[in-house]
């Protein structure tokens, strides 16, 4: 029986060696990335500032969304762990499809506000300059989002 142990006990760290020796080994900049996104990940994005924003009410809402968030982040630490430079449009994909797992139309305008306001956050940690619309166009609908567009193509002529 000891024997056995011994061998089971040399077999999972000889497995556990190769298994680190050949996994992909994360950049500095991924590593610090990942990190921020688990952080991120554990917070809970919903909930009243104390000042304008009363957070959401009702608490099944409110775990959806932080899901929702999490799984969004999720996704991003898996591009991060397998991607040396994971590039804007695969970084934007994952936003768009996060984002786009919640109905705007089911929230009020403070809640809405609140999730493209935490999707942005993506923007800031995976060093995104600009969500390409994907965040205006959730929060303000297709036709809503093409009318500020032609006002700010407008002034800035």
């Amino acid at each position: 029986m000891k024997l056995l142990s011994i061998f089971l006990v040399t077999g999972l760290l000889l497995l556990s060696g190769y298994t680190q020796a050949n996994g992909h080994k994360a950049s500095p900049l991924n590593t610090k990335i990942i990190n921020q996104l688990h952080k991120f990940q554990q917070q809970d994005h919903f909930l009243s500032d104390g000042y304008l924003y009363t957070g959401v009410q009702d608490n099944q809402l409110k775990r959806v969304l932080n899901q929702k968030v999490a799984q969004t982040a999720e996704a991003y630490i898996q591009l991060y762990q397998h991607s040396d430079q994971p590039s804007k449009e695969q970084r934007l994909k994952i936003l768009s499809e996060g984002i786009h797992q919640i109905d705007p139309d089911s929230l009020g305008t403070d809640d809405r506000e609140q999730v493209a306001g935490t999707f942005e956050h993506f923007l800031d940690i995976t060093g995104l300059e600009s969500s390409e619309g994907i965040l205006n166009t959730w929060l303000y609908n297709e036709e809503i989002n093409r009318l500020i567009e032609k006002n700010r193509a407008a002034q800035s002529k």
